[in-house]
């Protein structure tokens, strides 16, 4: 989801929902421990809460296929995630605040971002319990 500042403020104050879908296969091309990644679904509240800051609640829910470390066989790893993001146009040092560069929030990279965060450094497939490592 992307919206101008402008579509924002017309909401004034009140929260609003919305739904996306991301599919974020372009995103995995150059990485390698990431088989396969369906589509995400995004769903949440925004509201402006004063000036330029808004706040963002998100659910998203997807599967990355990753590869198991003792098999190499694809393991599916589900995803949901509920996060709160602030946006605003002026960030203190002590903020976890996201700045808003232009005159738009972007979703996309947020979402794809937390993602990133959740996957497991290393997967072992139900499968492979018995097997001992080398």
């Amino acid at each position: 989801m992307k919206w101008s500042l402008q579509q924002l403020y017309k909401y004034n104050g009140k929260p609003f929902t919305f739904e996306a879908t991301y599919d974020f296969k372009d995103y995995i091309v150059n990485i390698d421990d990431i088989l396969d990644i369906t589509e995400f679904h995004v769903s949440g509240t925004g509201q402006n809460l004063y000036d330029d800051r808004f706040r963002f609640e998100l659910t998203i829910i997807g599967t990355m296929i990753l590869e198991c470390a003792r098999t190499l066989v694809e393991v599916p790893f589900p995803i949901i995630i509920d996060t709160v993001e602030i946006f605003d146009k002026v960030v203190a040092d002590d903020e976890d605040v996201r700045l808003i560069e232009k005159n738009t929030i972007d979703l996309q990279d947020v979402v794809w971002e937390s993602i990133l965060l959740q996957k497991p450094i290393r997967v072992i497939s139900p499968s492979s319990e018995g097997l001992e490592e080398f």
